[in-house]
C-alpha cells in the first residue's frame, strides 16, 4: 500500500476535482488536504484493498469515470426538468437492483455512484445477496438506472483485476509463496442472468 500512495493520492485528487467541477487553489488546497488524509489514514488497511489495476485496468477506470460524469450532468437536467415542468414535481419510487457485483469494493463504488448521482440515493446494500434499495425520484430515473453501463464497467474492471490476482498468485506458488485470497464474493447469492432485465 505505502509504495502506491502516491498513484492513489493523484487518483483521489483527480477524483475530488471531478465532483467539484471546478479549479481553484482553495479547492484544490481542500481536495489535496483530504486525499492525504484518506491515504495516510488507509495505509494500514493495505491488504483489505483491491490491488491498484494494470494500465487496462486503469482505461477502464477512465471510461467508467467519463460515463459517471455524463450521468450526472444528464441526472441534473432529468431533476431540472422534474422539478420545474412536472405535476406533480416529483413521484419518488423504490427499487429492488441486483448488479451482479461480486466484489466489496465494487458494491460500495456503485452505491457511491448512485448516491452522488442527482435525483437518487443508495438506501441499502446486501452483502449476502449483492441487492441494492435504491431511492429515485421519479420512475424514469429509476429505469435509467437499470440500464447504466456503469454496471457493465464495474463489472468489466472486477474481472480486469481478479484476472491479475489469479496470475500473481499462480507466480506465487510457482515460486513457493503463501498468497492471501482477494475480496472477490461467492456467486451463490445472486440470480443467474443478465444484472438487469433486457428491454421489449
Amino acid at each position: 500500500m505505502r509504495k502506491h500512495s502516491g498513484l492513489l493520492f493523484m487518483i483521489l485528487l483527480a477524483f475530488w476535482t471531478v465532483l467539484t467541477g471546478a479549479v481553484n487553489w482553495e479547492l484544490t488546497l481542500v481536495g489535496a488536504v483530504t486525499a492525504l488524509l484518506t491515504v495516510w489514514f488507509w495505509q494500514d488497511l493495505g491488504p483489505r484493498l483491491p490491488r491498484l489495476p494494470s494500465a487496462r485496468g486503469l482505461l477502464r477506470l477512465g471510461y467508467a469515470l467519463v460515463l459517471m460524469v455524463g450521468w450526472v450532468i444528464q441526472a441534473n437536467i432529468t431533476v431540472a426538468k422534474v422539478l420545474l415542468f412536472s405535476r406533480p414535481a416529483a413521484k419518488p419510487i423504490f427499487l429492488l437492483m441486483e448488479p451482479n457485483l461480486r466484489t466489496n469494493w465494487g458494491r460500495v463504488l456503485f452505491a457511491t455512484c448512485i448516491t452522488i448521482t442527482p435525483g437518487s440515493v443508495t438506501v441499502d446494500v446486501d452483502p449476502e445477496t449483492g441487492r441494492f434499495i435504491v431511492h429515485a425520484l421519479n420512475h424514469e430515473i429509476g429505469i435509467d438506472l437499470l440500464y447504466w453501463r456503469l454496471i457493465d464497467e464495474i463489472i468489466a474492471l472486477e474481472n480486469t483485476l481478479a484476472d491479475r490476482t489469479t496470475l500473481e498468485a499462480r507466480k506465487g506458488e510457482k515460486h513457493g509463496m503463501v498468497t492471501g485470497g482477494t475480496d472477490c464474493l461467492g456467486a451463490s447469492g445472486s440470480v443467474a442472468g443478465h444484472h438487469r432485465p433486457h428491454r421489449s
